[in-house]
C-alpha cells in the first residue's frame, strides 16, 4: 500500500475570489502560498471564511507545498 503525503497546516489568509486564488499562510515557518482552486471550491472556501469570520475562528487546511494542492 503505498502511502499518501500529508502536507502541513496553513491558514487561509485571503480569499481571491475574482482570481480563483485562495492565499494560505503557515505563520510559525514563516511560509505563503497562493493556490488556485475551482470555481466550486471558492464558493465553498468564501462562503466558510465568512462564516467563520463573524464567529472570530480562523479556517485552516492541510496542503502539501510538494504537489501545491489542498489535501484536506
Amino acid at each position: 500500500m503505498e502511502m499518501q503525503s500529508q502536507g502541513d497546516l496553513f491558514m487561509i489568509e485571503e480569499i481571491d475570489a475574482e482570481n480563483n486564488v485562495l492565499v494560505l499562510a503557515n505563520y510559525i515557518f514563516n511560509k505563503r502560498n497562493e493556490v488556485s482552486v475551482t470555481d466550486e471550491q471558492i464558493k465553498y472556501y468564501a462562503e466558510v471564511f465568512d462564516e467563520a469570520v463573524i464567529n472570530n475562528l480562523f479556517l485552516f487546511v492541510e496542503y502539501d507545498e510538494k504537489r501545491g494542492v489542498i489535501v484536506g
